[in-house]
């Protein structure tokens, strides 16, 4: 009897821990839950970079999507999305559900601005 009540208490105690995770650092759990997680429930939003700003320990981003204004917060690798994303670039980030404020978005894809292109492959063009 002391050994299914041990067993039983492992299990609620597992199933507890991977729920707190789960609600405070999803991104740990992502690759081994990706499986379960149906596509359909997992949204890809794209927008322009409105305004960035850094600050000493997160990097506020503003995008301007279809959907409407996005104020999404970083506080991981904010060197490595400061140096990525400028401001007028286009983002796409991975989203559970749309929501106006998010934090540490996976971003799938960062694309330069046509008008930022045309005057680096042209400098001496006024």
């Amino acid at each position: 009897m002391k050994a299914w009540v041990g067993l039983l208490g492992g299990f609620i105690l597992g199933f507890l821990s991977a729920v707190v995770v789960d609600l405070v650092a999803p991104e740990l759990l992502e690759p081994y839950t990706r499986q379960f997680i149906p596509a359909t429930q997992i949204e890809s939003v794209s927008g322009r970079v409105v305004k960035k700003e850094r600050e000493s320990n997160r990097l506020l981003m503003t995008l301007s999507t279809p959907k409407g204004v996005l104020l999404a917060t970083f506080t991981q690798k904010i060197e490595e999305i400061d140096l990525l994303v400028a401001e007028g670039y286009t983002t796409t980030i991975r989203l559970r559900t749309y929501s106006p404020f998010v934090e540490n978005p996976v971003i799938e894809r960062v694309e330069a601005s046509t008008a930022d292109q045309d005057s680096e492959s042209h400098p001496n063009t006024p």
